[in-house]
């Protein structure tokens, strides 16, 4: 199902919004579009998110990276722990952006969006960076473990609040695999949310670019 938003008196909306069935779910997948289509960052939500996530922070943070970076982003919901769900964006990502060899694309997750990501990176090498955001190692650790070792790709970066549940293994990670290509860092005085003292998302895509 595709929708079209309008902007209405200042709202901010997304260009075009897809829904998708997956694990008996439904994933929506939102569209803000610059003038390059063949720049592209994708923020996939947490356990249970949307793609607008609380307050707007995903869709604020699209606008903003297609305002001050030139990206056109696709912000996806996460409403059920299906493994395909990176499968299944790519499919939507190349119908409505045609991905190509000159396509620039960069991954931004949280917390269960993040180890989505992480798990599936082998699979989706047109992914040139990922950013991956409080993932859930107590939960994952073996399997991300594993992927931070053996990943081959241009960066992965993995980030911890330091009021977050996983921080002391996310240092394990950091002291085990952080190379020029693995990096781990974590942010002073945020919780798994990154909700504390007003944090710009912005602050963290910005490790990427």
């Amino acid at each position: 199902m595709e929708t079209y938003e309008q902007e209405k008196d200042g709202t901010m909306v997304f260009d075009k919004i897809i829904s998708c069935e997956a694990g008996g779910a439904q994933l929506d997948y939102g569209f803000i579009f610059a003038e390059n289509r063949q720049k592209i960052f994708l923020i996939k939500a947490g356990q249970g998110g949307s793609i607008y996530g609380y307050e707007n922070k995903y869709l604020k943070l699209a606008i903003k990276l297609r305002d001050l970076y030139g990206f056109s982003v696709v912000c996806a919901s996460t409403q059920t722990c299906a493994i395909n769900q990176m499968e299944q964006l790519f499919e939507v990502l190349q119908k409505e952006l045609r991905v190509g060899e000159e396509t620039t694309i960069y991954f931004m997750g949280t917390s269960k969006g993040g180890s989505i990501g992480c798990l599936e990176s082998a699979s989706f090498p047109q992914i040139n960076r990922f950013l991956i955001i409080n993932p859930p190692l107590i939960i994952n650790i073996v399997e991300i473990f594993r992927t931070a070792k053996t990943f081959s790709g241009e960066m992965m970066h993995f980030v911890f609040g330091a009021l977050d549940p996983s921080v002391q293994l996310g240092t394990k990670l950091k002291r085990l695999y952080e190379r020029e290509n693995v990096r781990v860092t974590v942010v002073p005085e945020q919780d798994h949310y990154f909700s504390q003292n007003n944090f710009d998302l912005l602050e963290l895509a910005q490790l990427l670019i």
